[in-house]
């Protein structure tokens, strides 16, 4: 089982230090980076520096929100009233093509289509 214990360290490199951290105890050494470059120091302290805020960027990385509409247009497709409207005109008109009639609450209803006059 790895331990979490992030630690860090510094390499000797050409007259400066390079930073060096691991997250964990079974972890191998990991050279800090920036645009896929190790990072040269001058000093050891700045090294271990740079190596702190190294893991620190990792365990705490930049939280990015946007933000959304907070009033969205509801889609005409989704007016319940309506889709209730067509889905009981389809089925009526489901039964009626397939058994002649129109069944309500389980009883065959039979629809008479009347002409209707205008009236002055």
């Amino acid at each position: 089982m790895a331990d979490f214990l992030p630690e860090y360290r510094y390499l000797p490199w050409k007259g400066g230090y390079r930073p060096m951290f691991r997250l964990f105890t079974s972890d191998r050494w990991k050279l800090v980076r920036k645009d896929g470059e190790p990072v040269s120091c001058n000093t050891a302290s700045q090294a271990l520096a740079e190596a702190k805020e190294c893991v620190r960027r990792i365990l705490n990385p930049e939280i990015r929100a946007e933000t959304a509409d907070t009033d969205p247009a509801i889609p005409d497709f989704l007016d319940s009233d309506e889709w209730r409207r067509e889905r009981a005109a389809r089925t009526a008109e489901e039964q009626q093509e397939a058994f002649g009639t129109i069944f309500v609450r389980s009883k065959p209803v039979t629809i008479e289509y009347v002409k209707r006059r205008a009236r002055v």
